[in-house]
């Protein structure tokens, strides 16, 4: 017992990378590492432990990548050639969702440890699927659930369809209906997970909300709010103008008006949003388009990305409590969205029988996501046209 509490701190004051590594010393030391409580101690114990946000460039050639935030060491930026195949669908607690469109299978990954987990694309139906949500509910638990919504109508009534997939059983899709009145428009924001929950934003401000572990969804009525700013202030007819994140761990409304920004939370016992914040509007220009966006740190306030005329580069504006407003900060090369945020984690990933793929093609998976491991954990960036394997590392070990 004595030994296991001293391997338990030796191990746990390592560098995660590391750590991971010392399960193949024996069963006992990878029990102690993949035990939940294991990363909530190392995390702890990490002076600054690092975040990356994660998204995709689709230009001439499509690119991965990734940004390094990780205090006080300066931000650091590397991109890599990316399939255009595969698409980045969710980040949740350190495992990330991918599209293998080539393969029609979605594939749950850890970057860290190499684990991953291939899930058949739901049924064909006829109704119009609008995304796909990812929980994680780690480290509570080893459980994560797949969470697709689509728009049906039957006999005249409209329902929000929502096909459901768990870990432990990869190969079953459950189907849930929420009746509707009308069908708004969804955001093209990402879905947000959040106190057991996906959070789908509507363009008008209300929300579709599915309840991961009951399995029940509602429906958010548009924020009060909206309107009255409306009628003051003006609202963006063009552009962008409203986000759903995470800030401070918080379910937080970004919505941009023609003079100000206006940031709101959400207050699940209550069921009602609270403004929290109004600024003045630094991300639109005189005629009212949005030139940037938020960037969710769950951590952090939230961010913003402005766009900087006439160039690639974009200024970031991070929110300085001393003031109570936001402060421009630095440049940042090549930027899109959506943007994933990544903390490496011990998540555990399900293993299953690959029924129904081909050799091939998981051969190609495999390839695939080394490279994007090596190129999320280790900054090794795969040289374009190398059919040996070639790659480079940006980052200094």
């Amino acid at each position: 017992m004595e030994l296991d509490v001293l391997v338990w701190e030796i191990i746990s004051r390592l560098p995660l990378k590391l750590a991971v590594q010392c399960k193949v010393l024996n069963k006992n030391i990878k029990g102690l590492i993949s035990y939940p409580q294991f990363f909530q101690t190392w995390f702890q114990r990490q002076e600054h432990p690092s975040t990356e946000l994660i998204y995709t460039v689709n230009a001439v050639r499509r690119t991965l990548h990734k940004i390094t935030l990780h205090n006080p060491l300066p931000i650091a930026q590397i991109e890599t050639p990316f399939s255009f195949d595969i698409e980045i669908l969710a980040s949740c607690n350190g495992l990330i969702l991918f599209d293998f469109e080539q393969v029609t299978k979605y594939c749950v990954f850890n970057p860290l440890t190499g684990e991953h987990q291939l899930i058949p694309y739901p049924l064909p139906t006829t109704d119009k699927l609008h995304s796909m949500g990812f929980a994680v509910d780690y480290p509570n638990s080893d459980q994560y659930k797949l969470v697709t919504i689509s728009e049906l109508v039957e006999n005249s009534n409209l329902f929000y369809n929502f096909h459901l997939l768990s870990s432990e059983r990869p190969g079953l899709w459950r189907e849930i209906q929420l009746r509707t009145d009308s069908f708004i428009s969804f955001s093209s924001n990402p879905p947000v997970y959040w106190c057991g929950s996906l959070y789908w934003l509507r363009c008008d401000g209300s929300v579709v909300a599915f309840d991961t572990r009951r399995e029940e969804a509602i429906l958010i009525n548009h924020p009060s709010f909206i309107d009255q700013y409306d009628l003051s202030y003006g609202n963006i007819s063009t552009g962008q103008n409203i986000w759903l994140g995470r800030a401070q761990g918080v379910l937080t409304l970004v919505c941009i008006f023609r003079r100000f920004i206006v940031l709101a939370t959400y207050d699940n016992a209550r069921s009602s949003w609270t403004v929290t914040h109004t600024l003045d509007n630094f991300i639109s220009h005189p005629d009212g388009f949005v030139t940037g966006f938020p960037v969710w740190i769950d951590s952090n306030q939230v961010s913003f990305l402005k766009d900087r005329p006439l160039t690639r580069y974009h200024d970031l504006y991070e929110y300085d409590i001393e003031i109570n407003d936001y402060r421009q900060g630095a440049a940042w090369d090549t930027v899109d969205k959506p943007m994933y945020c990544f903390h490496p984690t011990l998540a555990s990933v399900h293993q299953t029988p690959f029924d129904n793929v081909e050799t091939d093609d998981l051969l190609y998976i495999a390839a695939k996501l080394n490279e994007i491991r090596g190129f999320i954990i280790e900054g090794i960036i795969i040289q374009e046209g190398s059919s040996s394997g070639e790659v480079s590392s940006s980052e200094e070990e």
